[in-house]
């Protein structure tokens, strides 16, 4: 029995196999992340330290770019990590137990998308759908990242099946759905909130709302319950809310809006400007494998842009595209929500091919699937550039691995293109299900070894170990990422030259990393303070956030 037939009796165990193979590579082996996710799991670090486990904090400044629950879902699995014995030597468990709440969010997300599409389009769409979504490149690298938007992502997914369940009651030949479905949705809404804020009522608002101008009907929102629902949302998110108001008097709220949220709408906030049609454009590579059929799959969504189906996924993509694109402030990772909207066209696509294979042969699909040959074969060579691409003196040779790792990403990406052009919808389906999974263990098991230059902090925290001088008190000049205080501790202090050398004769640390360009600075504070020092480790590497290549000597002070 051919291995599509397999899965379409078994789609739930084949969808989650297919997310293990895509999202386990990176889970264990991917250092931690700055800066982002090293601040997000460096916070979850200090609930359990200090066990405030309503107010985020980075070290002594208030986290406020965020709500609460992500750090929440960290606290419970890198808790459980910690109850089983699994924290390193610095005190907490590596930085795989802060990512297990992405990698269980994507999966949900896969699921939803498959349970969305099943009831639009029927089980096979279902499925194509569910495994389409999963190898995405923006999910892939989401379920990777101990942060908010693979969360996000699956919070959205529950809000919006709900949301298409009430959508498709309006044909009186289907149950309206119950009690529960509200409830899926409203709990869904305050999980969002409590994740990020507004962006999952804008996607789900924002949805419903083109729908009511679609149908030029409202009643059927009716059957989510809006007023009992809005009540249960209240409960769930206020008591947090009025918790950290008075917690804070108010700061945290005024940080969250006055300092991260209305400036993102004011302009490029942190160096993250783009102009409009750059999420247009990021569809190359973020959605890749899924873009293989995206333009005919468009084509087929306009044929078919009466249906129900289509003007659910209209409604979801268009208005909350537009907006993300009109935000000046601009990451790849912003349009994630939307993308399970674009898998469901291609699968929708794709299962009609099985009927009609001559869909693959149309010259708008042949086009697609040329321009995709183009793009995998960059991303091959990528995975094999990826060592030498970095400053010079500091570049590796590619060696054997990430060469194989790229030649079986290709060697797959040829089948899925060799299968799309001969019109066999089922092996193409798996052979770009292997080929996401191929892309994923080249990138993450093949090349990141080749450039260990990139974890300048998980290098530093190997030297002090390999000299047990982890746990040590340490302050550092010049180098000031958010993962150095994740892999030394939450007593490490970022500073200046002289300062590190000040702190290094008070006692009050006993280690100073001191980065090149402060080394001056610290050697005349040190000279005019009567401190000695020996150095006892180096690093080079580079700061990947800044783009500049670092040198680190290591200083131990010498006892009087």
């Amino acid at each position: 029995m051919p291995f599509f037939a397999i899965a379409e009796k078994r789609p739930v165990t084949v969808l989650l196999l297919l997310c293990l193979a895509l999202y386990l590579p990176g889970l264990f082996t991917l250092p931690v992340l700055d800066r982002d996710e090293a601040r997000f799991a460096q916070a979850t670090v200090q609930m359990h330290e200090t066990g405030d486990y309503m107010v985020p904090h980075f070290q002594e400044d208030l986290r406020a770019k965020k709500p609460v629950a992500i750090y929440w879902m960290q606290a419970l699995t890198t808790g459980t990590a910690s109850a089983l014995g699994a924290d390193t030597a610095s005190g907490h468990p590596g930085i795989w137990a802060f990512r297990i709440p992405s990698v269980i969010a994507a999966i949900v997300v896969v699921l939803l998308t498959w349970r969305l599409a099943s009831a639009f389009y029927g089980h096979r769409a279902g499925l194509i759908a569910g495994a389409l979504i999963a190898t995405a490149v923006v999910l892939v690298a989401e379920a990777n990242i101990a942060k908010t938007d693979a969360a996000l992502a699956a919070s959205i997914m529950a809000a919006q099946l709900a949301l298409a369940r009430v959508w498709l009651a309006r044909d009186p030949r289907r149950l309206v759905p119950g009690i529960g479905n509200a409830l899926l949705f409203w709990a869904a809404m305050a999980i969002g909130i409590l994740l990020k804020g507004p962006i999952a009522p804008m996607v789900s608002g924002l949805t419903a709302l083109m729908l009511i101008v679609f149908s030029r009907d409202i009643k059927w929102l009716f059957a989510l319950r809006p007023v009992r629902g809005f009540a249960l949302l209240l409960v769930l998110t206020l008591p947090w809310a009025i918790s950290v108001w008075i917690t804070t008097g108010g700061a945290f709220f005024g940080e969250a809006v006055g300092g991260d949220f209305l400036p993102k709408l004011a302009g490029g906030q942190e160096s993250h400007g783009a102009p409009f049609g750059y999420y247009l454009a990021l569809l190359t590579l973020t959605f890749f494998p899924v873009n293989m059929l995206l333009l005919p799959a468009i084509a087929k969504a306009w044929g078919d842009r009466h249906s129900n189906a289509v003007m659910f996924l209209a409604a979801w993509i268009i208005p909350n595209w537009l907006v993300f694109e009109i935000v000046p402030t601009k990451l790849p990772h912003y349009v994630l929500p939307v993308y399970p909207a674009l898998a469901i066209l291609v699968a929708a696509f794709i299962a009609a091919a099985f009927v009609d294979p001559a869909r693959l042969r149309s010259r708008l699909a042949r086009v697609n699937i040329a321009v995709w040959a183009v793009l995998a074969t960059l991303l091959a060579a990528a995975i094999v550039a990826l060592p030498v691409l970095l400053p010079e003196g500091m570049g590796q040779e590619p060696g054997p691995w990430p060469v194989v790792g790229a030649g079986i990403f290709a060697a797959l990406a040829v089948q899925a293109i060799f299968l799309a052009w001969r019109a066999r919808p089922a092996g193409m389906v798996v052979a770009l299900a292997v080929t996401g999974i191929a892309f994923s263990v080249a990138l993450l098991e093949f090349a990141r070894p080749r450039v260990e230059p990139l974890w300048v902090a998980e290098r530093v925290a190997a030297t002090l170990d390999a000299q047990s001088l982890l746990g040590e008190r340490v302050v550092s000049a010049g180098f000031s990422e958010p993962s150095l205080v994740f892999a030394l501790g939450t007593e490490t202090l970022l500073t200046n030259g002289p300062t590190a050398a000040a702190e290094l004769a008070a006692g009050n640390a006993t280690l100073a990393l001191v980065e090149d360009r402060e080394a001056a600075a610290f050697a005349a504070t040190a000279r005019s303070l009567g401190l000695e020092t020996m150095p006892v480790g180096e690093v080079t590497g580079l700061n990947y956030s800044r783009g500049d290549v670092v040198a680190i000597i290591i200083h131990r002070r010498v006892s009087p």
